[in-house]
């Protein structure tokens, strides 16, 4: 009605009214379009950032500087009197025996270049503790000998550090014969000069192939247990003795080995509870070493005892300290 109104309005002009009807359709148009609600603007979602969290790399044995010096070795106590013994963490290689009765006695390799170390209880020798030291230069300190042992070893070339009061002293809060030292000045003085040589060590690379070795013991006497328990994160085998904590004296750490060698060597028992040991030829072992077990030979041959895998492989003992255990 409204458009027949307006068209009537204009009378009988036909410009007049198209001009209207353009018109009237351009309002509808504005109007229509401003009725209309805007249209939201589309939600763009950003897409989740997944963090990425890196593992932490595990930290790799780095290679050490060792200043090596002509090597010494001392024949330590190891009576359950003895202990806590001292300096014994030092030595690069320490080397356990047995003696009689079911007692053991250490001996201790030094031949890095240390300062301050106090090294003990001191004991006496035994054959087969000279034989050994012999592979390390033959310097020995040691408190005496039996006459058997003195015969057995007549012609050895050894140069042995006695009880003299330049080389060793009493400890008196201690009861003897648990009570005699050496440091490690005394013994590098009756060892005489030596150069100082520079040598970079690094970590062995171990046979792929192996058994789990985290723990084990070893019996030498019911009253006498060595056992070893793999500490992963420091990558050492902690010591105890009779399931208790075998510490330093000095520091009151416990002591650790980075390898433990079990070395089987023929044994003879002798009257008076005494035992020989036959250190030369050739045998069977195990090696402990980061968790591992292998199965090892050992061979002595031109005076020096080596280690082998069972693929022929030399055994690498170059990288931190290693624990022999001589057993049956």
């Amino acid at each position: 009605m409204v458009m027949d109104w307006l068209l009537n309005l204009c009378g009988g002009n036909i410009h007049m009214q198209k001009r209207l009807v353009l018109f009237l359709l351009l309002i509808v148009i504005m109007v229509t379009g401003c009725s209309k609600q805007a249209e939201p603007l589309p939600v763009v979602e950003e897409p989740e950032i997944e963090e990425i969290v890196e593992e932490p790399e595990e930290e790799e044995d780095l290679p050490v500087v060792l200043k090596s010096v002509n090597p010494v070795t001392v024949v330590v106590n190891n009576h359950d009197e003895a202990r806590p013994q001292s300096g014994l963490q030092e030595a690069r290689i320490v080397y356990e025996f047995l003696a009689e009765g079911g007692v053991t006695r250490f001996l201790a390799v030094y031949d890095t270049l240390l300062e301050g170390l106090v090294i003990g209880p001191v004991r006496s020798l035994r054959p087969y503790l000279a034989v050994q030291s012999v592979e390390h230069g033959g310097v020995i300190a040691h408190s005496g000998m039996s006459d058997r042992t003195r015969d057995m070893i007549r012609g050895l070339k050894i140069r042995q550090v006695g009880d003299a009061p330049a080389y060793m002293w009493r400890d008196t809060s201690r009861k003897a014969p648990h009570n005699l030292y050496t440091d490690i000045e005394r013994m590098y003085k009756a060892s005489g000069e030596s150069e100082v040589r520079e040598q970079i060590v690094e970590p062995a690379v171990l046979p792929a192939v192996f058994e789990e070795g985290r723990e084990f013991e070893l019996v030498y006497y019911s009253t006498n247990k060595v056992s070893y328990t793999y500490d992963e994160e420091k990558e050492v085998y902690l010591r105890f003795i009779n399931g208790k904590v075998h510490s330093d004296r000095e520091s009151g750490l416990q002591y650790n080995a980075r390898r433990v060698i079990v070395r089987k060597n023929k044994h003879t028992n002798l009257p008076g509870a005494l035992v020989d040991i036959d250190l030369e030829g050739k045998g069977e072992g195990l090696l402990y070493e980061l968790g591992r077990k292998y199965e090892i030979s050992w061979e002595k041959k031109d005076g020096i005892t080596s280690y082998y895998y069972m693929d022929g492989d030399k055994v690498d003992m170059s990288f931190g300290n290693t624990w022999i255990q001589v057993v049956r």
